[in-house]
Formats: C-alpha cells, structure tokens, sequence
C-alpha cells in the first residue's frame, strides 16, 4: 500500500479531520492534502512521526502497527521494541538481571 492511501486511512480511522491533523502535527494542512493524493511523495521520516504520533494523540484505535504500517508504507524502518536488538550495546533493549 502507498503512502498516501495508508495516510488517509490512518486519519479516517483516527476521525481527525486535515485541519485537525495539520494543528496537531504542526504541518500545514495543503501539505497534507498533497500527501495524501500523492501529489507529494517521499516525506522524510521526522514527518512520517509527526504525523503518525499527531495522528495517535487522544485517540484511542491508533495503535502503534498503525504508526509502523505509516512508516513501512513511506520505506522506513518500522519502530523498534524492547528485546528486538540486535547486537545492540548491552543494556539498550533494558535492563538485565543480574542476581544471578
């Protein structure tokens, strides 16, 4: 699925109009329009985050999938979660038990 159809529907879902998002995000609301008709691609992925925690923001169905499904669709690594490291330096995944 392309950005701009995974966009819309994320804001579909999460029942924010453009004007909505455009305040919560702090981008403009034409500059979402043309994301989400595809007029504008490749956005960068500090704007896929504005947007996908925007969208998210006082809403309870955004889950976080649907911020990865955002950030796969524009061809960005999705979020990492704790225990997903690899060969990551010790303690970055959290914290070990060391009572043993």
């Amino acid at each position: 699925m392309q950005f701009a159809e995974t966009l819309k529907r994320i804001r579909i879902k999460s029942g924010k109009s453009r004007y909505r998002l455009a305040q919560y995000s702090g981008l403009s609301e034409p500059y979402i329009l043309r994301l989400e008709s595809g007029e504008r691609a490749n956005p960068s992925r500090d704007v896929v985050m504005m947007l996908g925690t925007a969208l998210a923001q006082g809403v309870s169905s955004i889950e976080i999938w649907d911020i990865d499904a955002l950030l796969l669709s524009a061809d960005y690594a999705p979020l990492r979660r704790r225990g997903e490291g690899s060969g990551s330096a010790p303690g970055a995944d959290g914290p070990e038990d060391s009572s043993q």
